[in-house]
């Protein structure tokens, strides 16, 4: 399987962590399996990526890239 890469001003949805297998009893199945768009600001090393809001907001985490799709308008 070959690494997902993306680049800096690529849009992607990241994986809706609330909607794993661990899950609490709040959840449902009804939710999202991805959220977003996010837009990539940083790209660093190992396919770890910085996130922002289409408002510019940073997200506060690095996300891998196994958790990212790429966004197709």
């Amino acid at each position: 399987m070959t690494p997902k890469a993306f680049e800096v001003g690529d849009m992607v949805l990241q994986e809706n962590v609330s909607n794993t297998t661990t899950r609490d009893e709040l959840k449902g199945k009804f939710e999202p399996n991805w959220v977003g768009p996010y837009i990539i600001m940083e790209a660093h090393g190992r396919g770890s990526y910085r996130l922002s809001t289409l408002d510019g907001e940073v997200l506060k985490n690095p996300i891998n890239a196994i958790h990212l799709k790429k966004y197709h308008i």
